[in-house]
């Protein structure tokens, strides 16, 4: 036992050395190459055929290059790439300092959830050498510190990519000047073995901060990428790219990165680069597509107050509450002309608000088919991950980088005011399906908040106090008990976003922020200032207040029944979703829409029995 005893400590003393200081990583077996090329458009990869050959062979994807309106820094953009993370271009610095080192000062406050340098950081800690080619690719490749341990400027590809491998390099963000010589360096990088990537953090103009994006590896597949951050095959962000660097090389993403790993799924270059005609059509054009719809309706109105009166006017009103719904079941249709897709949303608009006519005898029936048929076609969607929602005018779009599935901002508010006020029409109806409908709407409090659905935590939260208002008001406890039918909601909502954020931390800003993977305070910080942009616009603040007093008036013809209940519950919702979401005052507008029309088609059939239409 004595003569082993020395021999014990030598080990012990080995295992105190190794553990004090652990061996580096060992480099990845093959290098990965990122080759960054700007303003690059899927009709650029068509013309060149060498580029065109590795998007063929690769993994592709629409790449989201940021979130909001394109950055004034073109670097942005570049720096987003490399911190796995990115923050809403209204609240990222406008212009980022000159010297490098200093760069991560200038992500405070609302902005500090992008952490500059984390590829270059995780580079280093798994043992592979990082080089950089060009100033911007810099941005990619450095360190926290502003570093990068191979610099190299521009020049010819070939010989560069040659000169950083024989120095050892395991990755190189390369600044190419054109596709032509894109294609140049992929085939280098190609010769010697390398999985390659092509990126263009800065869109064309038309393509509405949409790109296309390939990764190709020597023992990979073709196909369409996959990332858990946009549940959509063919679409990722520019913050999931240094994750799939990071995972085609063998290393860890650090925590603070955001974006995820992309995996492959079916598909190819075709049906990526349709995806992005469309969402770049919806985000040109949307507004084209609103103010068709607006000319159109005009007439229309005019023609239906001439034939039956008020009634006509209630009908108009009645058609008016059902374009969401019609948008959403027009995006079904693969149109990408402002014409098209405007008549498909009416015509489907009025085909609901004439089925609604058919199916109910009085106008408080109609409000409440109508409505409860919207409620129910968005959750529908929504608990889809958005199919349909994604592509219409009305829905979230993922050119804007803000969301990618689930339901955004503005079809959670027309979800929300309808719910409300077609419950309470709906009892108004049927009182004894008070507490079916109260089951019944309480659902929309997960469906909006969990990460499998909706996941929009904001939404569920507005919707609980909507909707709890709502319900004790139609039971008429007075406002103790309105107040207390409110908390359940909350607290519900506020149950369902732990529980989003147990089952799925990365489905949401939200989620993150709760499950403490993102500054709590920062998250809500980037919120508050995207909401306070739209506080002070007139023209909202004046269809608000045109709103408000609508429904307001229509409000004291109705009070004290579930209807009023209902009217004034959507009122509640409206300023809800003013408060906890980034939309702030286009939410709330869009909300209280529902109480406002309800209201009006109850000034203006005063008795409410069958429309002149139907006669």
């Amino acid at each position: 036992m004595r003569k082993i005893a020395p021999v014990l400590l030598l080990f012990c003393l080995l295992l105190l050395a190794g553990a004090a200081h652990p061996a580096a990583a060992a480099p990845p077996e093959r290098p990965a190459v990122l080759v960054l090329v700007e303003e690059l458009s899927w009709e650029a990869v068509r013309e060149n055929p060498e580029l065109a050959a590795v998007f063929e062979e690769g993994a592709v994807a629409n790449l989201s290059t940021v979130q909001g309106e394109k950055p004034q820094d073109p670097r942005l953009p570049y720096l987003f790439l490399g911190a796995g993370a990115r923050a809403d271009t209204s609240v990222a610095p406008r212009e980022l300092p000159g010297a490098t080192a200093r760069i991560g000062e200038a992500f405070t406050g609302p902005a500090s959830t992008v952490h500059p340098g984390a590829l270059g950081d995780a580079l280093a800690r798994s043992g592979v050498k990082a080089a950089a080619v060009g100033d911007r690719a810099l941005l990619v490749a450095m360190d926290s510190a502003g570093n990068v341990p191979l610099r190299y400027p521009e020049g010819p590809p070939g010989a560069i990519l040659g000169e950083a491998l024989e120095a050892g390099a395991g990755f190189i963000a390369l600044e190419a000047a054109g596709p032509e010589e894109a294609a140049e360096a992929v085939e280098a990088a190609r010769a010697a073995g390398a999985a390659v990537a092509v990126a263009s953090p800065l869109a064309p103009e038309g393509a509405a901060n949409l790109t296309p994006f390939t990764l190709l590896q020597p023992d990979g597949e073709p196909g369409a990428l996959y990332s858990p951050g946009t549940r959509t095959a063919g679409l990722i962000s520019s913050a999931d790219v240094a994750p799939t660097l990071l995972a085609a090389l063998g290393a860890p993403a650090p925590p603070e990165m955001t974006g995820r790993a992309a995996t492959i799924e079916p598909g190819g270059p075709e049906p990526v680069e349709r995806m992005q005609e469309r969402l770049a059509f919806v985000a040109e054009q949307r507004f084209a597509v609103w103010a068709l719809i607006a000319a159109a309706s005009i007439p229309l109105l005019a023609g239906s107050a001439l034939r039956w009166g008020r009634d006509g006017v209630a009908y108009s009103i009645l058609a008016g509450t059902a374009l969401p719904a019609g948008a959403l079941l027009a995006a079904a249709f693969p149109v990408t002309g402002a014409a098209p897709a405007a008549a498909l949303t009416l015509g489907f608009a009025a085909g609901l608000a004439a089925l609604a006519l058919r199916l109910s005898g009085s106008w408080s029936g109609h409000l409440a088919l109508v409505f409860l048929i919207s409620t129910l076609a968005i959750a529908a969607d929504s608990a889809a991950g958005g199919a349909l929602m994604r592509y219409s005018t009305l829905g979230f779009n993922p050119a804007y980088g803000a969301r990618f599935y689930g339901i955004g901002n503005e079809y959670a508010a027309v979800l929300l005011g309808a719910l409300c006020v077609g419950l309470g029409a709906l009892c108004a109806r049927r009182p004894q399906l008070f507490w079916s409908l109260a089951v019944a709407g309480s659902l929309a409090v997960p469906v909006l908040g969990l990460p499998v659905t909706g996941a929009n935590v904001g939404a569920s939260l507005a919707a609980g106090a909507g909707i709890g208002a709502t319900l004790g008001l139609m039971r008429r406890n007075g406002p103790a008990g309105a107040v207390l039918w409110s908390a359940g909601g909350l607290g519900l909502a506020a149950a369902a976003s732990l529980l989003s954020a147990l089952l799925d931390p990365e489905a949401s800003h939200g989620t993150r922020a709760l499950s403490g993977r993102l500054d709590l305070a920062a998250v809500a910080a980037q919120r508050l200032l995207l909401s306070l942009q739209h506080l002070l616009n007139p023209a909202l603040l004046a269809v608000f207040a045109a709103f408000a007093g609508i429904a307001c008036a229509g409000w004291l013809r109705v009070r004290g029944t579930a209807f009023g209940a209902g009217m004034l519950g959507g009122a509640v919702a409206a300023l809800a979703m003013g408060a906890l979401n980034d939309s702030g005052l286009v939410a709330t507008v869009l909300t209280l829409a529902y109480p406002a029309a309800a209201a009006a088609v109850v000034l203006l059939t005063p008795k409410g029995g069958q429309p002149r239409i139907l006669r």
